[in-house]
């Protein structure tokens, strides 16, 4: 359910049918047993639904005093490429990169990204000789990371003609070959290249982690404590 209450209310319900099902051998009246059971149980229901309405309160409290954000634009980030890890980048979504002192180019994926910073590197004539010279011969564990035809690739991206670069890689994988097997051995600097992503619901979920947990209901424990 919403309100981020599912699971305390599913941990609750799991706890008192194991109870339930402990009490239930003790070889004492079954009918009493059961009717004592299910007022308790009742009282429980009850407990647990105001333990979901008091949650959804402190979320809807926090949203109306803006400690709960929800504009996206909030998650909005910019990081350096040679100093951001590669890790921390998986599972965002990039918006765009930046050669100083250039403007902002769109990248909505992070194949994009690569293919965006390896042609601009590409457009330094001396970066395009050490380019083709590195092409064939780089290659990761099992595949060719630069090369010269995209037949020897299993997602190619065009860097330029006779050059392309192996896209089938995670988003931390990918990054981790721009910068370490083709960037860096080129002699390419970069540390002012840019990089606008998103991280998905971050301050969202940030924001949940500070509603107040609530005691365990007081009938849960009359559960646990009871010696029928």
């Amino acid at each position: 359910m919403g309100c981020g209450t599912g699971i305390v209310v599913r941990n609750d319900r799991s706890l008192s049918h194991s109870i339930l099902r402990g009490r239930l051998g003790s070889g004492i009246d079954n009918r009493k047993k059961r009717m004592n059971y299910e007022q308790l149980i009742e009282e429980l229901r009850e407990e647990m639904l105001q333990l979901v309405n008091t949650k959804c309160d402190a979320l809807l409290q926090m949203y109306r005093s803006g400690e709960l954000r929800t504009d996206m634009k909030d998650t909005i980030r910019e990081s350096s490429l040679i100093t951001v890890s590669p890790a921390e980048l998986k599972g965002k979504r990039p918006l765009a990169v930046q050669f100083a002192p250039g403007e902002w180019i769109e990248t909505p994926t992070w194949r994009k990204v690569a293919q965006r910073i390896l042609q601009t590197c590409n457009e330094q004539p001396d970066i395009h000789e050490r380019f083709m010279e590195m092409c064939g011969k780089v290659a990761g564990r099992w595949r060719t990371i630069l090369g010269s035809s995209p037949e020897e690739m299993d997602v190619p991206i065009k860097v330029d003609e006779e050059l392309y670069f192996e896209g089938k890689f995670d988003t931390e994988a990918m990054l981790n070959m721009l910068e370490k097997k083709v960037l860096e051995p080129a002699g390419v600097d970069y540390s002012s290249i840019k990089i606008r992503y998103m991280g998905k619901g971050q301050e969202v979920a940030k924001s949940l982690e500070h509603v107040p947990e609530q005691d365990e209901p007081a009938m849960l424990q009359s559960l646990q404590n009871m010696q029928l």
